[in-house]
């Protein structure tokens, strides 16, 4: 139980900064103000955020893994050698893979109502042929 809620509030948190620039993008005003604003766009949003997200999640576990990984050749060399010389790049790598990470979750978490619904109607179509 312990291991589902951490899972579920990392999914969350990993979201958070996609959903927050989505929502201004969508609410903000021509001059930059930020305004609350519940309209059709931002409902969407919201119940992707809490509600399609996590769910995606729980269904297709293998969804949790990224799969796009970044390792600079200077980095490869340096793991190949044991040297320490290229920390900087290793720091660079660390950084731009959070930054894939987070651009990968956000893309999911926008996309994941549709992904979701086709899902649930691919398993909804394999349970009604099993059954026929």
């Amino acid at each position: 139980m312990k291991n589902k809620l951490i899972n579920f509030l990392t999914t969350e948190l990993s979201a958070w900064p996609v959903l927050i620039i989505a929502y201004y993008a969508i609410t903000a005003k021509p001059t930059g103000q930020w305004q609350l604003i519940f309209n059709l766009p931002v409902s969407w949003l919201t119940s992707s955020y809490l509600l399609a997200f996590p769910l995606l999640l729980t269904n297709v576990p293998k969804l949790r893994r990224n799969p796009l990984k970044m390792s600079s050749l200077s980095v490869q060399a340096s793991l190949k050698y044991h040297s320490r010389l290229n920390e900087r790049a290793k720091r660079w790598d660390d950084e731009m893979n959070l930054a894939i990470f987070l651009l990968e979750r956000g893309s999911l978490m926008l996309f994941s109502e549709p992904l979701l619904l086709f899902l649930m109607s691919y398993r909804g179509m394999c349970w009604l042929h099993h059954f026929l």
